[in-house]
């Protein structure tokens, strides 16, 4: 019972990285007019200071014990349906001893609206213990669909305008200016669901880890039953940068046997870069 436990735990701990700050969105006036047509659709306009390419690599460990590694990449940008998206990419591996009892290899993508910073298209690769699944979610903003291949089983349904999932929502998240005491709300798909999900900013904390130390906000997120990746019970918190990065440091869960916590090991950044090719200090790339 208890090595189930772990495994259990040890699932959501690799998953950490992508999930946590996915619930922390502000609607706009845009995102709340439900009755937008597609003849008058425009795409919004949103800034943001996302790097064109980042990459950073996360441990994770159970209580003290050291049970993966993840990471979380921009991996430049990407043409897709005509739109330019950055390419998000993460991935999440256990470690040689665990492989023994459960071995975990699962790579999650996303593209990303560089303009409208919402979600073009998500797709998983996952292959935990006996267990492998493959899937890929597209997404039409102006008639507000989806379209979902599950293991070669292809379905269609309704979600909502400027939707992301479960990778998207981060970096859309990193975008936004955070306050303390505040909550952000914002919509969400994983599988065929799409839901609203709430995070509120609930502190400062200063965080020292592998990368070195950080200023950082500390973010908790609600958590919901029955939602896939984001199933979980007890308290979820995740510390991200307190500047215009929002970089994610740390990630922890409690849990019936222990702790899950997920810490920043390395990472490496480029200048964020808008749609004109201009860095952060204005400068044509």
């Amino acid at each position: 019972m208890i090595i189930k436990k772990i495994k259990i735990v040890f699932l959501l701990a690799l998953m950490c990285v992508p999930v946590y700050a996915q619930n922390a969105v502000k609607k706009t006036p845009v995102e709340n007019d439900a009755e937008i047509s597609t003849s008058t659709f425009k795409w919004r306009n949103l800034s943001g200071h996302l790097p064109s390419e980042e990459n950073l690599i996360f441990d994770v460990y159970w209580q003290f014990i050291k049970v993966g590694q993840g990471t979380l990449e921009i991996r430049g940008f990407e043409n897709v349906n005509n739109r330019i998206a950055y390419h998000l990419y993460s991935q999440a591996k256990s470690s040689v001893f665990f492989d023994n009892f459960f071995k975990v290899r699962d790579i999650n993508q996303s593209w990303l609206d560089a303009e409208s910073l919402c979600s073009l298209r998500y797709s998983a690769d996952i292959s935990e213990g006996g267990w492998k699944k493959r899937e890929q979610v597209d997404f039409d903003h102006a008639n507000k669909k989806f379209v979902l291949n599950d293991n070669g089983s292809v379905r269609e349904g309704d979600t909502v305008l400027w939707v992301q999932d479960v990778i998207s929502a981060l970096y859309f998240f990193r975008t936004l200016d955070l306050e303390v005491g505040k909550e952000y709300i914002f919509d969400a798909h994983s599988g065929d669901k799409s839901w609203p999900l709430k995070t509120k900013v609930t502190g400062k904390e200063t965080v020292e880890t592998k990368a070195g130390k950080f200023d950082c906000l500390i973010l908790e997120p609600a958590i919901r039953d029955n939602a896939g990746i984001f199933q979980a019970k007890g308290r979820l918190q995740v510390w991200v940068t307190n500047d215009h990065k929002k970089m994610p440091v740390k990630m922890k869960t409690k849990i019936p046997v222990g702790s899950i916590i997920a810490e920043l090991a390395e990472y490496n950044n480029m200048p964020g870069r808008n749609l004109q090719g201009k860095d952060d200090a204005g400068k044509t790339n």
